[in-house]
């Protein structure tokens, strides 16, 4: 019997709370392709039992899943946000089984191209989405000859991480000038992480969603870079950039973007 998608959209918005697979190795909703239509899905739940049984096939997988929940009022805010990694399909589990609603079905995509170019906020969404993919795959503790996706994914991610453009976090300088003064004059420091081995990152971002995870304190303004130009950006101490620290955080480091660049510069 075909699901009235109005009625379906109407009692999820209803529901108090709802409970999300996150990928452990991502801190990020898990992203599954359907095998038979290629939407680019979440999966969603009414109860933690629910997801546990959903989530034993990943984990004789080495696949590592974790429900977060989220309350009613943090919904919209949460099906937005799907937007910018790629998603156009939400899985639904509840006691009666499972049941598929189109993103734009339950909210509608925000439509950007009627303001300025400069206003538009930068978005990666198949950035995100093949980011997501290959973190997923790679993060799984088996050996290398097990991941039998990992080299298409990687592929189709260094084209998206070559198409891009970045959202690199700077704190101005403080001083009589105005911002955009700062900004021409290049009067700003950039950040810097460190990981477990004090090797320098820098962070980077594909969009302000992520940098939000990074600025809660709201320190940082922000600059947008293509790739061709992230290299100059780099600190002589940093091994390279980490893309996403507060989601799939993956390494770029300077070698990654020499070859890539190189790559593209031959073919």
């Amino acid at each position: 019997m075909a699901v009235d998608k109005k009625f379906l959209a109407r009692s999820i918005q209803k529901k108090t709370s709802l409970i999300v697979a996150y990928c452990t190795f991502t801190n990020m909703p898990l992203v599954v392709c359907d095998p038979e239509t290629f939407n680019d899905q979440v999966w969603l739940f009414d109860s933690e039992e629910q997801l546990q049984e959903f989530a034993k096939p990943y984990t004789e997988q080495k696949l590592l899943l974790k429900g977060i929940k989220y309350p009613n009022k943090k919904f919209l805010e949460f099906f937005a946000s799907l937007f910018t990694i790629g998603i156009n399909e939400m899985v639904f589990v509840n006691s009666s089984g499972k049941q598929t609603l189109a993103l734009e079905d339950m909210v509608r995509q925000p439509d950007y191209s009627k303001r300025p170019k400069e206003q538009q906020p930068v978005l990666n969404p198949q950035l995100q989405l093949t980011g997501l993919y290959f973190m997923q795959e790679a993060g799984r503790p088996v050996p290398n000859e097990q991941k039998t996706m990992l080299p298409d994914l990687e592929e189709e991610l260094s084209v998206n991480l070559m198409k891009a453009r970045y959202v690199v976090p700077i704190e101005l300088f403080d001083g009589p000038e105005s911002d955009a003064e700062k900004l021409q004059n290049r009067k700003y420091r950039l950040p810097i992480l460190k990981n477990k081995n004090g090797d320098i990152l820098q962070p980077l971002f594909t969009d302000p969603t992520e940098l939000l995870k990074f600025n809660k304190e709201n320190r940082f303004r922000a600059i947008v870079v293509p790739f061709d130009n992230l290299s100059k950006l780099l600190l002589k101490d940093a091994k390279g950039f980490l893309l996403n620290p507060g989601g799939f955080h993956l390494a770029m480091p300077r070698e990654l973007l020499d070859g890539l660049k190189k790559n593209r510069f031959e073919l």
